[in-house]
């Protein structure tokens, strides 16, 4: 299966990342955001209100491409309502005092959502369980999918990551941007046509962005002169 796009740090597929995991090699992460199993829609107002993400109504996508991962280091965003079984911890992301209805008979917000934990071979230092001070995006400003995450997030689930990162369910691609902005390499798929051009867009836009930073090269005749 040929990539739907590909640069020297970035390989994206739209496709089902079923059909695509199985051909993947050099990859030593996972960091997605997956079905939740809870065939969520935004009831509000705004450019999302009512669309569903494919596979949406169980956690069969989810649950087979854990199985095909193995013990590999994987974070997984999902809900308390449909655990990661095999999962080794769960970190809450801390979403803001304004996000998060829930139940509304209950005198609590579920203002958070959880990241599971699994298989072996993260890097970095050890740090908190709870991730705060990146709180959801808004659609009016600028979420271009119903779940989007804020880049502060997944840098720093990516960063404590091994090599390159695969998301199997890219969405609007924020895994792919935050991966751009550390400098790993990254291989996104994402089934929904839509979402994966938004992805697209951004993943590109964030390379062009990186680039704008990249240090000019220096001539080997001006490098040796540097130490004389």
């Amino acid at each position: 299966m040929k990539p739907t796009y590909q640069s020297d740090r970035v390989t994206l597929y739209r496709a089902d990342c079923l059909e695509v995991l199985p051909l993947l090699s050099g990859v030593d992460a996972v960091v997605t955001d997956p079905p939740f199993g809870r065939v969520f829609s935004s009831g509000r107002d705004g450019p999302h209100q009512g669309n569903q993400i494919i596979g949406d109504g169980d956690t069969a996508a989810r649950d087979a491409m854990l199985a095909m991962w193995g013990n590999r280091p994987a974070l997984v965003f999902g809900s308390w309502r449909h655990p990661v079984l095999h999962a080794k911890q769960a970190i809450v992301w801390d979403k803001g005092p304004a996000s998060g209805m829930g139940n509304l008979s209950i005198p609590w917000k579920e203002s958070w959502e959880l990241v599971f934990v699994c298989g072996t071979g993260f890097n970095g230092f050890r740090d908190e369980g709870i991730i705060r001070g990146t709180i959801v995006t808004w659609a009016s400003k600028g979420r271009q999918h119903p779940n989007q995450k804020p880049v502060g997030v997944l840098g720093q689930l990516v960063e404590k990551c091994p090599g390159c990162i695969l998301d199997p369910f890219m969405g609007s691609g924020t895994t792919g941007v935050a991966a751009v902005q550390l400098g790993k390499r990254f291989i996104g798929v994402e089934i929904d046509p839509t979402y994966y051009a938004i992805a697209e867009r951004r993943i590109r836009q964030a390379e062009q962005d990186a680039k704008l930073f990249e240090p000019e090269p220096v001539a080997a005749e001006q490098e040796a002169s540097l130490f004389e």
